[in-house]
């Protein structure tokens, strides 16, 4: 399942109790899984918003992740993409303008 991924890859993983995660992808290893970074989508009140995924751990450290857990993987979203470094970027840049013509 995890073959196809390479080491700080941006993936997108779906877990058995539904929640999706966005991580970047370390490594996997006999009945689990390493990601880092991982943030999960929430309704906030201007929409969907990026929240932590487990704010009690060390967020300097990977996170395992019980393979038996996961349901699903895949590239994360393109339009997610920006949005996800951004929330890690020391340096933070804005949005591009949309021009509605």
């Amino acid at each position: 399942m995890f073959k196809e991924y390479k080491t700080n890859d941006l993936i997108t993983i779906k877990l058995s109790n539904g929640e999706e995660l966005l991580c970047k992808f370390l490594s996997t290893n006999e009945g689990y899984v390493e990601v880092e970074k991982g943030l999960v989508l929430m309704q906030g009140p201007q929409g969907i918003a990026l929240g932590t995924f487990f704010s009690t751990a060390n967020p300097e450290k990977a996170i395992k992740i019980a393979s038996n857990n996961i349901t699903a993987i895949a590239e994360i979203n393109p339009k997610l993409k920006d949005q996800y470094n951004n929330v890690f970027s020391k340096i933070k840049t804005t949005a591009k303008p949309n021009i509605i013509v």
